[in-house]
Parts: structure tokens; sequence; C-alpha cells
């Protein structure tokens, strides 16, 4: 049976060295990507991903051990985003995805995050969001953290994560029907699949 994340963590606070070794596998490649997906720039993503491990490092020193590992760490990670985010120097770069694919016929926001198509036109589109609706976005489709996961992360009400990623989703609507024109309402609606449990991340 796999040791959890939490028994690694107890393990490092022992002194176990190679405790640390296991939850940087787990972890690095997942903060590394959030922080890309976040920050748009490979380099500032491993810098502050590194320094994430850092922090957690710190933390555990210092007895302070989450009660569940994975929204932790995120938090850990979006805090440096945030500090990040409030420097006058920083600014956004749009990440380019390879791996593209025809647009779809169905151009809904919802459709698009779930079949994983036009990738482009939605990684250019969260690149226009604010920078905390980026944060809820990245969080919820592309690291697939749970609601509840979240809003431990943001430290916000479970309502208030699910009422700001309607809002994002919205926006996210209206940037893609700028592009593409009204189709990207149709064939379902946004609004109507994202209601819809287990459809556009409320389930």
């Amino acid at each position: 049976m796999p040791v959890s994340d939490e028994q690694l963590l107890r393990e490092l606070l022992n002194g176990n060295a190679a405790a640390l070794e296991n939850i940087v596998n787990r972890y690095h490649v997942p903060i590394y990507t959030y922080l890309y997906r976040m920050l748009g720039s490979p380099s500032l993503a491993e810098d502050l991903t590194q320094e994430c491990f850092i922090r957690v490092i710190e933390y555990v020193r210092k007895g302070r051990l989450p009660d569940s590992f994975r929204p932790w760490i995120y938090k850990i990670a979006a805090n440096l985003c945030r500090d990040l985010w409030r420097k006058p120097s920083y600014r956004y770069e749009w990440v380019n995805d390879e791996a593209l694919r025809d647009l779809p016929s169905d151009h809904s926001v919802a459709s698009i995050f779930e079949k994983q198509t036009d990738r482009e036109a939605v990684i250019a589109a969260i690149g226009r969001l604010a920078p905390e609706k980026r944060n809820l976005i990245v969080l919820r489709f592309y690291q697939e953290l749970k609601l509840e996961e979240i809003a431990g992360v943001l430290d916000i009400p479970l309502g208030t994560v699910k009422s700001r990623l309607y809002q994002c989703l919205s926006e996210l609507h209206r940037l893609l029907a700028d592009r593409y024109g009204e189709d990207a309402g149709q064939s379902g609606g946004m609004n109507r699949q994202a209601r819809t449990k287990g459809k556009g991340g409320y389930a």
C-alpha cells in the first residue's frame, strides 16, 4: 500500500531524507506544470517550484504539518504566484501549446475543456483572464483539484468556489465567442452545460 503524503511529511519531520525525495518525485511535475501555466515562463516556473519545496521543508521543520498535503502544497505555490504578480516588472506571457487540434464543430467552453480540443484558443483566452481567475481555472481543469481542495488552496468557502468558477467559465465563453462568434454558445450552450453535474467542473 503506497505511503500517504501526510505520512511522508511525518517521516520528513522525523529526519527521514528519503521522505523528501518521495515527495519531490510525486509533486515536482504537477507543481511545475501548475506554475508554468500560471506564469507562462519555464524559468520562473522552475525557480518557484524549487522555492515551493524549500517552503515545505521550512514549514515541516517548524512542525507545521497540514491535515491534507495536496491542497497545502498548491496553496504554497499559489501564494508564490501572488507574490510575483504584485511585482511591477512581472508580465504574463502566453504559453504556446504545440498539441493543437482542428477546431471542433461545438465551440462551447465546457466541451473544449472536456475534449481538450482547440487548446490554443483556450490557452490564449485563459491568458487574458485576471490572475486570480486564471488560477481558479488552472487548478480545476488542468491540475484537476477537487472543489473542496480549491477552497482550501484559496481560503474561500466551497460555495464561493462554485460561483467564481461559473463566473470564470462565463468570461471564457465570452472571450471565445469574440474569436469565433456566437457559435461558441450554441450546441447546448456553456451556461447550461456548466450547471449540469459532471460537466464543466461542478461535479
